[in-house]
């Protein structure tokens, strides 16, 4: 019993180091705190408008095209607490604001909203649910912007015009249960979905395992589909991605679905794959790629795959498997 309980705590801590991992390049070098319940609301605005409740994950707009979910309250039920913590300091050890830092460890739930094609830019959305009482932007960074809905408070980074596109510009706070971390370039659009309610199309991971992910398919650039034509026409070809990933005692699992736009762009999507799997030479490697499972219904080709927690942690940090 105790080595199924060290492999699962293994398998805890390689998937908490990877979703910190995916978290905190959204956050910027210079990201901002959350606004609390004592700051000035725009429920005390006079006419504020009251609105169905707003679902966290609401928040993200449709133009993100992949969206990660991060259940921290599982993990941290499954790493404890006091692990927990120190999986948080060392990821946050260089954020220089405390506030912030406070926010991602009070977290239940993290959502990332990412556009793809604008990766290196930095274009995104991150929603952080949990315990937010108490935690207060800075007044000498922030000034509090008008909110037209009751219960929402809204806080723009002074200076904004001058920061990084990657860096947060506004933040969004529901209440004291979630607060939003929005960069620059999407501040429009959550301030459209704020107005007229969550975007249909938007991306919607499944409440399930540790963590899950949802991308819709998109087109390489033009750039990049001239230079690639054949990765570019399979690209073209898949029309979401769904996966998630959910803790064993052997390991971390992989459960994914690929739905191609009809079932001869899925059965290219299958071969690429297949033959990604059979022709890996390196020998640390053809192990794990051999437990990988694929099977195409129709237009989803649907995939298995078990990381054994020691190949997990070895990845993570850095190091090839042995």
């Amino acid at each position: 019993m105790r080595g199924a309980a060290d492999r699962r705590a293994a398998a805890a801590s390689a998937a908490a180091l990877l979703a910190l991992s995916l978290a905190l390049p959204a956050c910027g070098g210079a990201a901002p705190q959350r606004a609390g319940e004592g700051a000035r609301g725009a429920e005390s605005e006079a006419g504020a408008r009251m609105v169905p409740r707003i679902e966290p994950a609401d928040l993200l707009p449709a133009d993100l095209d992949l969206v990660v979910r991060v259940d921290v309250a599982r993990m941290r039920g499954g790493l404890g607490q006091a692990a927990a913590d120190e999986l948080a300091r060392r990821a946050l050890d260089d954020l220089p604001d405390e506030a912030l830092k406070g926010a991602l460890r009070r977290a239940d739930v993290a959502w990332l909203g990412l556009r793809l094609a604008d990766l290196e830019e930095g274009d995104r959305v991150v929603v952080l649910e949990g315990r937010m009482a108490g935690l207060t932007p800075d007044p000498g960074r922030w000034e509090e912007a008008r909110a037209r809905l009751g219960g929402v408070s809204i806080f723009d980074r002074r200076g904004a015009a001058a920061l990084p596109r990657a860096d947060v510009a506004r933040i969004i706070a529901l209440g004291d249960r979630a607060v939003a971390l929005v960069s620059a370039v999407e501040v429009s659009s959550v301030a459209r979905v704020l107005r007229d309610g969550p975007d249909e199309r938007r991306g919607d991971p499944a409440a399930e395992g540790i963590v899950s992910v949802d991308l819709r398919g998109r087109r390489l650039p033009p750039h990049l589909a001239r230079r690639f034509p054949s990765l570019g026409a399979l690209v073209a070809g898949v029309e979401r991605v769904r996966a998630v990933a959910s803790l064993h005692d052997e390991g971390v699992r992989i459960d994914a679905e690929i739905v191609g736009v009809e079932a001869a762009a899925a059965e290219r999507a299958r071969r690429f794959l297949e033959v990604l799997r059979d022709n890996v030479e390196d020998v640390r490697y053809a192990d794990l790629m051999k437990a990988l499972s694929i099977e195409q219904v129709e237009r989803t080709v649907r995939l298995r795959w078990l990381f054994p927690a020691p190949v997990v942690l070895a990845l993570l940090s850095g190091r090839a498997p042995g």
